[in-house]
């Protein structure tokens, strides 16, 4: 038995519209499939799928089963691999509605540690960084009421906080592309106005503070 040979005739099978399938078993396997794949869909991209109608969202899951060489069959890995498929063939709003709620789910999903906002003052050895989860994207997107640029996020408990970027958030945020010092950050930009950024920004996780004399909390768990 020549069992590549044989996976590959039972995949290339599974990607065949039913008619061609023969084998009720599996026709039976390629509807279980088809409806993994269908409810992925609809769980990580909802808005995405309820801009399509029933048969619209069919016809695209077929034509991913049947076109798309998907090299890993987890959960996530579907959500990126339809990604990857669609993008090409989609409408300039429906792309970015897919690729908006995939940059959602990859924040969800991400596997950095976030720490709880830091209750210290803020002194001369305090070192601020950016949350490791932190996507920026830039955004147009009337379904969803967002436009322009936005900073996603999962904060310590596990919610995904969206904020609007102002021209002041950049500023600092690229500042903070690598961990800095308090003394560096205060010679960059008005003092009165860091405070208030560096408070805001902490409470809600987009940056965390350490003192330059302690490990990371997440070092340490």
């Amino acid at each position: 038995m020549n069992t590549i040979s044989d996976i590959e005739t039972f995949s290339r099978r599974l990607r065949d519209g039913p008619a061609v399938l023969g084998d009720r078993s599996i026709e039976l396997y390629r509807q279980f499939l088809r409806g993994n794949i269908e409810d992925v869909l609809t769980q990580v991209f909802p808005l995405f799928c309820a801009r399509l109608s029933a048969a619209e969202l069919s016809l695209r899951i077929d034509e991913f089963l049947a076109e798309h060489a998907s090299s890993s069959p987890e959960f996530h890995h579907i959500a990126t691999e339809f990604l990857c498929f669609a993008q090409p063939r989609l409408s300039a709003d429906l792309r970015q509605c897919l690729e908006y709620e995939w940059v959602l789910f990859s924040v969800e999903i991400d596997e950095a540690l976030v720490p709880p906002p830091s209750t210290s003052e803020v002194t001369e050895r305090s070192i601020f960084s950016l949350n490791p989860t932190l996507a920026c994207i830039e955004i147009q997107l009337d379904v969803a009421g967002l436009a322009g640029p936005f900073a996603l996020f999962r904060d310590s408990s596990h919610q995904i906080i969206q904020k609007p970027l102002t021209g002041f958030d950049r500023r600092l945020l690229e500042t903070l592309r690598s961990p800095c010092a308090y003394p560096t950050l205060r010679a960059s930009v008005p003092l009165d106005l860091l405070a208030t950024w560096l408070d805001e920004a902490s409470a809600i996780g987009l940056i965390h503070m350490l003192d330059a004399n302690t490990s990371s909390p997440v070092d340490n768990v």
